[in-house]
């Protein structure tokens, strides 16, 4: 990098002292021509009074006698002297003698002296004035103070002269040294300034030792950075390559629900279509595009933000026929560059495991022979009709059914037939009941029915009737042999015999037993059997 010519020290400093030198110099001068000036008027007047001071006596007693020749002769003594003009010699009564003209003298110029009687000093007898050629001392005066203002300019810019060419050799020319090694020094190359001898106790080296240290904490700190910048891009890799190739969607978007960033996955999950829409110029929000999850998933963003903790939600999607599970964590995260809330959405599709968890949940309530719900679902899915139908006039038929002669069955043609016989009787409970009926295995050959009623009201005569005539229909085992079974139902009515589902198993399970004992009786007694009653 080159310095404009008025930007270098050497040139700013000579500027800086020239000027100062310059006008302490000129303050000076005119201090010291002011005093020169002044001290040689004083010095010339002093002479000329010491001129007459000398001749007085003389010029006394030439007075006194009023003696022309003597009094010529003081006068033309002082009148040789280069600083008089013009002298005269005056008694009291007449001139004595003179010398020059008087006729253009000044109050000014003119200096009188008085002289007094050789023999009584305290009597006088004349004066002597004196036309003094101040203008010649004046030049006198001025050219001396000249004089010496110039030889004190002179001292001034030799001494000016000296000062910058120590200042140039002792200080600028070391440290334009200094700083041209300074310059060709490459930062984290271990080179340093190398301070020249004869400065290696003053300021200088003290520059150059701060210099070097200075030079050994950036290449530390270089040292530090580049093995932090390493880290970074290290970490900035990995983490990429996390994005970029993780199974599950990850995608920032903002408090609108409008897509910043996202990877593959995301895209993959999501959809086609779907991210089409995200990133057409006239983009849709993330919101828009769930179809009916767009609420729940607002509300989960809602959530986030107005908290720490991240938010945990599973979407149900559709494509055309094929439904699809995605299980969402939404968090809140801060923008570092606007300092603004943004969201991080983490999807994975879940729907095998929805799939899975929904089959499992069907094995786990059904029976598994039968196919129909087991004791404890069967109860639940009850008992949750029974709680809805609280407030309502809803009624609710609970039919407890008992195989007979089911176990002469299992004892003749063994467990496989029995197994056969519940099977077949639990297709036709399935086909013959309604969606919204419940059918049980309530235990062995134990099957327990919850049945709403029909806009006409429940007739449970006519429904056990049809029941006993689904029962008794034959069964075929195999060989083809055929057998008929039959049944004994209990009932309970919701509410008319309360409204707690143990008590109407209760109910009904004693109804069935009474109906039992009575079929048994009428066997007994060979009267033809009722399974029918109720």
């Amino acid at each position: 990098m080159s310095i404009k010519f008025f930007d270098r020290i050497t040139i700013r400093l000579i500027t800086n002292v020239i000027f100062v030198a310059t006008l302490i110099a000129a303050m000076s001068s005119y201090i010291f021509f002011e005093r020169t000036y002044q001290a040689e008027l004083e010095r010339t007047n002093i002479s000329l009074q010491q001129l007459v001071q000398a001749v007085s006596h003389t010029a006394g007693i030439a007075t006194y006698l009023e003696d022309m020749v003597l009094g010529k002769e003081v006068i033309e003594g002082i009148a040789s002297n280069h600083l008089v003009k013009a002298v005269e010699l005056r008694s009291k009564f007449k001139m004595i003698a003179n010398s020059g003209d008087m006729s253009q003298a000044s109050d000014r110029d003119l200096i009188y002296f008085s002289l007094n009687s050789p023999f009584d000093e305290t009597e006088n007898v004349g004066e002597l004035i004196v036309n003094v050629n101040y203008a010649l001392i004046e030049a006198y005066a001025k050219n001396t103070a000249l004089e010496h203002v110039v030889l004190i300019s002179i001292h001034s810019l030799v001494l000016i002269l000296v000062i910058m060419t120590l200042l140039k050799y002792q200080l600028v020319d070391v440290i334009k040294i200094i700083a041209r090694k300074l310059h060709n020094i490459t930062p984290g190359s271990g080179q340093r300034i190398e301070c020249p001898a004869e400065h290696v106790s003053d300021e200088i080296g003290l520059l150059a030792g701060d210099i070097n240290q200075l030079l050994e904490s950036v290449e530390k700190t270089l040292t530090r950075e580049r093995a932090l910048r390493f880290e970074v891009e290290q970490l900035e890799r990995r983490f990429r390559g996390i994005f970029e190739q993780t199974s599950g969607g990850m995608a920032l978007i903002d408090n609108d629900g409008y897509l910043q960033v996202h990877n593959p996955s995301f895209e993959k999950i999501l959809g086609t279509s779907r991210m089409a829409r995200l990133s057409t110029v006239h983009k849709e929000s993330l919101f828009s595009v769930m179809g009916t999850e767009a609420l729940p998933l607002q509300k989960a963003v809602n959530q986030a933000l107005s908290g720490t903790e991240p938010i945990s939600i599973d979407l149900k999607i559709s494509d055309n026929d094929d439904i699809r599970w995605l299980h969402c964590i939404v968090a809140k995260m801060i923008d570092d560059a606007h300092d603004i809330p943004m969201l991080e959405i983490i999807i994975q599709d879940v729907s095998e495991r929805r799939n899975r968890e929904h089959t499992f949940k069907i094995q786990a309530e059904l029976d598994p022979l039968t196919g129909l719900y087991n004791r404890r679902a069967g109860k639940e899915k009850i008992q949750y009709q029974l709680d809805a139908a609280e407030h309502s006039d809803t009624e609710y038929a609970l039919l407890m059914i008992d195989l007979n002669n089911f176990k002469p069955i299992n004892d003749q043609h063994g467990h496989k037939a029995g197994d056969l016989v519940l099977t077949t009787l639990a297709n036709r409970f399935t086909q013959h009941v309604r969606s919204d009926d419940i059918v049980i295995r309530w235990g062995g050959d134990e099957i327990l029915m919850f049945i709403k009623q029909k806009n006409h009201g429940l007739d449970i005569p006519n429904i056990t009737q049809k029941l006993i005539g689904i029962i008794q229909q034959p069964i075929t085992l195999e060989g083809e042999q055929t057998i008929m079974v039959g049944a004994s139902i209990g009932h309970a009515i919701f509410p008319l015999n309360g409204f707690d589902l143990d008590l109407l198993i209760q109910r009904a399970d004693e109804v069935m037993y009474q109906v039992k004992s009575q079929i048994k009786a009428d066997n007994q007694n060979n009267t033809p059997s009722n399974e029918l009653k109720a």
